[in-house]
């Protein structure tokens, strides 16, 4: 299967349906799309941060199976944050790398 790099439209797509499946206060995009590095094999790297979730590991699951396909053959990472863990990042985590070097999608 021939799949190269995702475009940025097929990306803000994935970020819209995330936005009517969640009410996030922030999505980012982070990883090798986000520094323009992406390769053949690179995936989409999604952030999305919200409130407050109750199962944080049940509503990544939702998260993506909200996002849908982007292309064949490329996946999609989605983690979700709470807000009130984004305030302090610890270096080195991704949480903040994503918040240092990503690229905000959405914000309200």
């Amino acid at each position: 299967m021939d799949k190269g790099p995702v475009t940025m439209d097929a990306i803000r797509k994935v970020v819209d349906r995330l936005i009517l499946a969640a009410n996030p206060r922030k999505i980012i995009l982070f990883g090798s799309y986000a520094r323009g590095e992406e390769t053949t094999d690179s995936d989409v790297d999604l952030m999305v941060i919200e409130d407050a979730v109750n199962h944080q590991g049940m509503e990544m699951v939702r998260l993506r199976k909200a996002a849908g396909r982007i292309a064949p053959g490329v996946g999609i990472d989605i983690l979700e944050y709470p807000t009130e863990k984004t305030k302090e990042p610890v270096p080195g985590t991704v949480l903040y790398w994503a918040l240092t070097e990503g690229k905000v999608m959405y914000e309200c």
